[in-house]
């Protein structure tokens, strides 16, 4: 029996159902539809609302490659969903390290820009503060005085009467 579509234990089928076919080897004489729907009652008979059958009819190999496609492009399907919600998760994870990357690289430039207006602002104290203490060095080194040495008297000058 070859199916289109999934049929896992879990799987629910919702709607009119999946097209199968039933493949028969070593078949002396093929089955009418009579046989065919007679098969079709007692399946819907025995196994109650579980499974249902509608429509049996023989069918060719053309119409079989068909649902064998079926078959290859549902599981393809379900790989591709995995794989792109995969995809769509990596995408989502490089976003948010993309973003976090621009958030903290502003973050950067907006403390650099503001200690640099902090430092322009500073200036003039900074300024004033390095020459008030250029001034004061100045004033110390006039009055220092080397231990040890002589000094010799300031010259006076002589007046004349």
């Amino acid at each position: 029996m070859h199916s289109a579509g999934r049929e896992d234990i879990d799987v629910r089928m919702l709607g009119n159902g999946r097209p199968f076919y039933v493949q028969l080897t070593n078949v002396r004489k093929f089955p009418s539809q009579e046989v065919l729907n007679a098969l079709q009652d007692n399946i819907n008979r025995t196994a109650g609302k579980k499974v249902c059958c509608h429509r049996l009819t023989p069918v060719t190999r053309s119409q079989t490659e068909l649902v064998k496609k079926a078959v290859v492009s549902t599981q393809s399907t379900g790989d591709y969903e995995i794989r792109r919600g995969d995809k769509d998760k990596k995408e989502q994870q490089e976003k948010k390290r993309e973003n976090d990357a621009a958030e903290e690289s502003a973050k950067r430039l907006k403390k650099l820009e503001d200690d640099k207006k902090k430092w322009e602002e500073s200036r003039e104290e900074r300024v004033t503060t390095w020459k008030d203490f250029q001034m004061k060095g100045e004033k110390k080194k006039k009055k220092k005085h080397m231990l040890g040495t002589f000094k010799p008297p300031k010259p006076k000058l002589e007046e004349r009467n």
